[in-house]
């Protein structure tokens, strides 16, 4: 059975390596699979006690406001060191039927442009800093302003920044003068990927060898935490085994990572492997060594403003699901649940492909203590949420189909074939048993009379008793 199953292995994986005449080339390109992309926004419902009073937030979501996410490899180059680079343009259509509500529904949140600029201008001079705090007032700036839904997410024209923008010194740091989680993200792309073809090394298939021409990040303080290990997450080497981590990189955490095995499990029929991102990987480096050179903060968060122009901008999972208590005991209003908040992977274990993706995400302001800015003197220093989103995917009935057509269809033949084989051997042995055992008959029986007959006592010997 082994022999079998591991002779229909090498044949997959000779057929999984991209190539310019690869059967899957066409659904690397342009995945058949539709991705959408869930966004949650948290409002704060208190604001003048927060404010005035330094009260806990209590904060409420709305969501989800669903896009769907269009998504293909463009400049397609298949390089001579067994690498294919590309760039992946990526657009957002707004899906009202599978949202809570339009995507204009206005929303207060956390004023993000003031919190940057402040948090900017505590590394310059003290001057810089009361200069901004001035300007936020002329522009009657406060902790918390209103937009849309739309316009948190993909961005607004801030008066604040565009003022500040025109200032000598500060002016430089400030990168534009509009500001919206993902702006300037629907579009556009993540620059160019190199990634590995797999025809050399199969387990290195859709690895990630550069990104924007570099394979170490500038961004932590260890090379380890610097390392840009895995694929995109979209796609994996055949699985040798449960135990195995599986690495990814992802730009929006601007880090690697790694996921671990779960359960196995089933999409549309298909046997896979389920998998997701460990709580260990977000701890500190106290807890987690490997995880020193990710910066200070307890466990849970991650601080990647040095790849977010300096904005305060903290990563965690929804809700602050596995983050520190100390986060989570600062805000009213959460509701970690790892059924729902977690990152989630099913992947068909013979050829990698994920057939079913629940990628989540949380981003969040740190907010410090500013006695100068009226609507911070009061506040101690915490990370508020911002937004979680859910990207997700799963394949639908034809792709399964097809894949079943491809690939899968084979293995219960090879399965029946290899039992064949182990019927018929030991029926074979059986054969050879008993017909050796049969031959043996009479030499058995012969050999027995004679030992018989030699036992037998001799009349003279009797009679001399």
């Amino acid at each position: 059975i082994v022999f079998g199953t591991e002779l229909l292995k090498a044949q997959i994986n000779k057929q999984l390596p991209l190539s310019t005449d690869s059967d899957q080339l066409d659904s690397w390109i342009s995945s058949p699979v539709p991705i959408y992309v869930q966004f949650w926004l948290w409002e704060c419902v208190n604001v003048d006690e927060v404010v005035q009073q330094g009260l806990k937030p209590m904060l409420i979501q709305h969501g989800p406001f669903t896009y769907l996410k269009r998504r293909v490899k463009i400049d397609v180059h298949f390089n001579l060191n067994h690498t294919v680079s590309y760039h992946q343009p990526v657009s957002y259509t707004f899906q009202r039927n599978m949202s809570s509500n339009d995507e204009e529904l206005p929303i207060k949140m956390m004023n993000t442009s003031i919190i940057s600029l402040l948090a900017l201008s505590h590394n310059l001079s003290n001057i810089t800093h009361e200069l901004i705090n001035l300007i936020a007032k002329v522009f009657n700036e406060s902790l918390f302003v209103t937009h849309t839904a739309r316009e948190w997410i993909w961005g607004y024209e801030d008066p604040l920044l565009k003022a500040a923008k025109r200032l000598p010194i500060v002016g430089q740091f400030v990168p534009d003068d509009h500001f919206g989680y993902f702006y300037r993200q629907n579009n556009t792309d993540n620059g160019i990927f190199t990634v590995f073809t797999g025809e050399d090394d199969i387990n290195r298939l859709n690895y990630i060898d550069k990104w924007n021409d570099i394979s170490v990040l500038p961004y932590w303080h260890t090379p380890s935490c610097n390392q840009i290990n895995g694929t995109d997450g979209n796609w994996f080497p055949p699985l040798t085994s449960v135990n195995k981590r599986l690495y990814l990189y992802s730009t929006e955490i601007c880090r690697s990572i790694y996921i671990t095995f779960e359960y196995h499990s089933s999409v549309l029929n298909i046997e896979t492997e389920s998998f997701s991102i460990p709580a260990e990987v977000f701890y500190n480096g106290t807890i987690n060594p490997d995880n020193v050179g990710f910066g200070t903060l307890d466990s849970g968060v991650l601080d990647v403003s040095k790849c977010k122009q300096d904005a305060p901008i903290i990563i965690s999972l929804p809700h602050f699901l596995y983050a520190a208590k100390r986060y989570k005991s600062r805000i009213n209003g959460l509701m970690p649940n790892a059924d729902i908040h977690r990152t989630v992977l099913e992947i068909e274990p013979f050829t990698g492909y994920v057939l079913n993706a629940q990628k989540r995400l949380q981003l969040n302001i740190l907010i410090q203590y500013d006695p100068l800015f009226d609507d911070l003197k009061n506040l101690h220093d915490l990370i508020l949420p911002a937004l979680w989103l859910n990207q997700s995917g799963t394949i639908d009935q034809k792709t399964a189909n097809e894949l079943h057509k491809k690939v899968l269809r084979y293995f219960p033949i090879v399965h029946g074939i290899s039992i064949a084989f182990v019927i018929f051997g030991v029926v074979s042995i059986t054969v050879i048993i008993i017909v050796r055992i049969r031959r043996s008959l009479p030499r058995i029986r012969s050999l027995a009379y004679r030992g018989l007959v030699n036992e037998q006592p001799s009349p003279s010997s009797d009679a001399g008793h």
